[in-house]
């Protein structure tokens, strides 16, 4: 179990990494982003199969942020956390089917 949690979390500090750099490269780099960690591995380690998985991801941006370029910065992450969590969770892969963004 403890080395479970402990994949899980450099899981997450790799996936965070991961899309901080692509956040930044597509929308700019007054834009960084933090996934919740404690979320992330509650997620995964009561695992039901029948359980929609949610993640929440935090926005920290210098400017206002419309609408439009929120929601296009979720469908964005939304996209890229499921490419990304394929090729790192092979065996125990959950889709994440939303995103709640909190903006800091």
């Amino acid at each position: 179990m403890i080395n479970n949690l402990k994949q899980l979390s450099n899981v997450s500090v790799l996936l965070n990494k991961i899309l901080n750099t692509l956040i930044k490269r597509k929308f700019g780099k007054q834009y960084s982003i933090r996934l919740s960690s404690l979320n992330f591995i509650n997620n995964r380690t009561g695992v039901y199969y029948f359980h929609n998985c949610s993640e929440i991801i935090f926005v920290k941006s210098n400017k206002p942020v419309s609408i439009s370029q929120l929601i296009q910065i979720k469908e964005y992450l939304l996209f890229n956390i499921n490419c990304v969590l394929k090729c790192m969770e092979t065996e125990s892969y959950m889709k994440v089917t939303d995103i709640e963004v909190v903006i800091i």
